[in-house]
């Protein structure tokens, strides 16, 4: 965004550029930014050290772009899919017999028009003038340079928490082309632009109910996973030293539920997913206290494969064996998690 505004209102910046502002800019800046500071004054500014660049990855990087923007990239993310739903819950409120009804009659649409919309609006733009123009100038600067940052640096772009923070400028270069084109275009471009806004809304809407639907129908995705709940209740009940968290995306989510009262480590920083030997002495000083209980997620449905296994095989090489306290299963009998102990054998 600095480089946009320096792009396109060189003048308007500087003619507001004075000493006291940038240093009222940078305290209030670097107040905001005070967590991030004192983590990299503490760890040799590892922000700035840790970057790598690769161009390797750009075409998977564009197509998680446009399917974010067509929304149907957190398909089979929040919800699961039919395939993956041996028995479905039908439908058991009114709202839901609605949503299924909508959803068969639309044909389960699976994308929304924002890309046609935004094509559109690139196509009208031309028609703007003045701070119409520059404001879609603006917008399209902006976006370039930050997906070319997600595009070439490692670990940035792949998945959609990165690429969603695009957003709202997509629909900010939408709006000012749509309002500047129906303003050049004689009586009947207003009510042609909001037509086709009209549709544009009616096909998200139209996304989002399938969404819901496959979330009452066939549950919560890995993450999403209504088996927490009841995962969270019977740690509660545990008498546990330590909680580990054997795999991504069991911390955080207790750690809520639990209002932070649950002592948990992340046991899985210690299990690489692209190394095959474990931080065997921070292992062993967990397996090596019979009451503290380790949490991972059941075969097949872990986010990085091998961790668990890893860590049984490690800790089955040190001399202890696995005692399983419980599975945890979802609202549709699924095994979702399980909770054990290790003893020495």
């Amino acid at each position: 965004m600095g480089v946009a505004c320096l792009v396109i209102f060189p003048k308007q910046i500087w003619r507001v550029a004075t000493p006291r502002r940038a240093a009222v800019a940078a305290l209030c800046f670097s107040l905001g930014a005070l967590p991030l500071i004192v983590y990299d004054v503490n760890n040799r500014f590892d922000t700035f050290r840790g970057h790598r660049y690769d161009t390797g990855d750009i075409a998977g990087k564009a197509r998680m772009l446009m399917n974010t923007a067509n929304g149907s990239a957190l398909f089979g993310w929040l919800a699961d899919e039919d395939r993956q739903t041996a028995s479905p819950h039908k439908p058991a409120s009114a709202l839901q017999k609605v949503s299924a009804a909508v959803s068969d009659w639309a044909g389960q649409p699976r994308q929304n028009l924002l890309l046609y919309a935004f094509a559109l609006a690139l196509l009208l733009a031309p028609l703007a003038r003045g701070g119409d123009l520059r404001a879609i100038l603006f917008v399209l600067i902006a976006m370039a340079v930050q997906w070319v940052q997600m595009a070439i640096t490692v670990d940035a772009g792949g998945s959609v928490h990165h690429t969603i923070l695009l957003w709202p400028l997509p629909e900010m270069a939408i709006a000012v082309s749509f309002a500047a084109a129906s303003r050049r275009l004689g009586r009947a471009a207003i009510p042609a632009a909001a037509g086709i806004l009209a549709v544009t809304m009616a096909a998200g809407a139209l996304q989002i109910n399938e969404y819901y639907r496959l979330a009452w129908r066939n549950g919560g995705a890995q993450n999403w996973t209504d088996a927490i709940f009841p995962l969270s209740e019977d740690m509660k009940g545990v008498d546990a030293t330590e909680v580990y968290s054997v795999d991504w995306g069991i911390l955080d989510s207790l750690r809520l539920l639990s209002r932070g009262r649950l002592r948990q480590e992340a046991i899985f920083g210690a299990v690489p997913p692209d190394q095959g030997t474990p931080d065997m002495p921070r292992i062993q000083a967990a397996v090596g206290k019979p009451d503290d209980v380790f949490i991972a997620h059941c075969k097949g449905l872990e986010f990085f494969d091998g961790r668990n296994e890893k860590l049984l095989k490690a800790a089955e090489a040190a001399g202890y064996r696995r005692e399983t306290i419980e599975v945890i299963r979802d609202s549709f009998g699924r095994p979702t998690y399980e909770a054990y102990r290790f003893a020495k054998r």
